[in-house]
């Protein structure tokens, strides 16, 4: 059987017992109770992906900037960013997303919890993808290192000609995975109670007493944005591949 017919079949064996829990694990389930609420939904659907694409941009910003703190000559530069990474990824989302929207937006006298949460999610995935930003860089031989270092390349002409242009394509499938990442990371902005997928339907959950059923409804709109994404990052990742 080639091997696309047993990618399909497998596929289809999945969407079947999912289609069979969703029916019957639940006695006699109420789906019209949520779907009913759709314009609600909808709404929560398309702010979380917006809310995950500022946080992306965001990421990728501050990631490229730990990135090259990392790699800098200059040991106290290279000390915050690692001090810096080891902090944040030994902090639980959770956590983070609570104490940058309460301690720091009191200290700060900002009360708009969705930009706290934001930046929240953003310092949390930065160190991610800066350690994505290393992994793409190796892409550089060293020989290329000694070229530019012989013709007295300064440091921001080895990143604009040689070394940027050579990790683009490489980092495009870990690009897309973190946003897969970034959307499941914020499922956990509902307890700030901003209205994405996670938090809108609770809400309607607890109004109709239909819980089950709104956790497969939430589960089932993750897997519409995250499966696509999961798929186009392999894809892209054989593109690239040598």
């Amino acid at each position: 059987m080639p091997n696309k017919i047993q990618y399909v079949f497998v596929i289809l064996i999945f969407t079947i017992l999912i289609g069979i829990a969703i029916i019957y694990t639940i006695p006699n389930p109420r789906y019209d109770l949520i779907l009913s609420n759709y314009p609600l939904l909808i709404e929560a659907f398309f702010t979380t992906i917006w809310i995950s694409l500022l946080t992306l941009i965001g990421t990728l910003i501050l990631g490229f900037v730990v990135f090259m703190m990392l790699r800098s000559s200059i040991v106290i530069i290279r000390a915050i960013a690692e001090v810096f990474s080891e902090i944040i990824m030994g902090t639980p989302l959770l956590v983070m997303i609570f104490l940058v929207v309460y301690p720091v937006g009191q200290l700060i006298d900002n009360k708009n919890k969705l930009f706290l949460g934001i930046i929240a999610m953003i310092l949390y995935n930065s160190p991610y993808v800066a350690n994505a930003y290393e992994s793409t860089a190796a892409v550089v031989g060293y020989d290329q290192y000694v070229v530019m270092n012989l013709y007295n390349f300064k440091w921001y002409q080895k990143y604009r000609y040689i070394i940027l242009p050579q990790m683009i394509k490489p980092f495009i499938p870990s690009l897309i995975n973190n946003l897969s990442s970034v959307i499941k990371g914020s499922a956990l902005l509902n307890i700030i109670s901003i209205s994405e997928i996670t938090y809108m339907t609770t809400v309607i959950s607890n109004k109709s007493y239909a819980f089950i059923e709104g956790y497969y409804i939430m589960w089932l709109m993750y897997l519409i944005i995250t499966i696509p994404l999961s798929l186009l990052a392999k894809y892209l990742g054989k593109k690239v591949s040598p």
